[in-house]
């Protein structure tokens, strides 16, 4: 009898864990991604040595002091896969529903990668007026891109028919611009490197089922 109550009492709870279900979905920047596809182009984590060294020779002109940008990507699009929030497989012969709350939080997120010499002056003090002064050059307005934020619920009735297996994850559009930059010091380059300027534009959840 006492047997029976426990596995009575095990299927009660696991019932309410899995058919509602409260998920938080952050906002993280792009390098922490599955994938990005982006519509042309690449990411600057794909530019090999060669490409580098062919993108800093279209840099042809000096300032006395500044930087000098060359722009690969110029505000390409693009779409992200995130973290995967739920997956359920279903084994047995009848439809299970489940309800799910989702939270996503968008900031319109910008994120600012370096490689090269750069990468250790936007590490600095004065990282982020380096940043805002690419940004700049490029026609993006780095100080202010954090400014938005915005929170929603997604209530999700999902269905996950019999012998089949659903998963529920983050993806969303992005707009990526990135190329190369010098520094010059009355005319004298003091340094070189890759950027990168990601901006999240939106985040949502979408979801897939197969056959198992």
């Amino acid at each position: 009898m006492e047997k029976k109550i426990i596995i009575f009492l095990f299927m009660f709870l696991m019932y309410f864990t899995l058919n509602s279900v409260n998920t938080y979905a952050s906002t993280d920047d792009y390098n922490s991604f599955v994938e990005i596809i982006m519509n042309e182009g690449k990411l600057l984590s794909n530019f090999t040595a060669k490409e580098y060294e062919e993108l800093y020779a279209k840099i042809t002109n000096r300032k006395m002091l500044g930087y000098v940008v060359y722009v690969e990507n110029n505000n390409v699009d693009a779409t992200y896969v995130s973290n995967t929030l739920y997956s359920i497989e279903n084994n047995s012969d009848s439809n299970v529903t489940y309800q799910i709350d989702v939270v996503v939080e968008t900031n319109n997120k910008t994120t600012f990668k370096a490689s090269g010499g750069l990468n250790g002056k936007i590490s600095g003090k004065k990282g982020d007026n380096i940043k805002a002064d690419i940004g700049g050059e490029c026609g993006i307005d780095y100080s202010t891109a954090e400014t938005e934020s915005r929170t929603e619920t997604q209530k999700l009735d999902v269905i996950v028919e019999a012998h089949s297996r659903c998963v529920i994850y983050l993806t969303g559009n992005l707009s990526v611009t990135n190329g190369v930059t010098k520094y010059y010091y009355f005319w004298i380059e003091t340094y070189k490197g890759g950027f990168e300027i990601v901006t999240l534009k939106n985040q949502y959840t979408r979801i897939e089922k197969a056959k198992i």
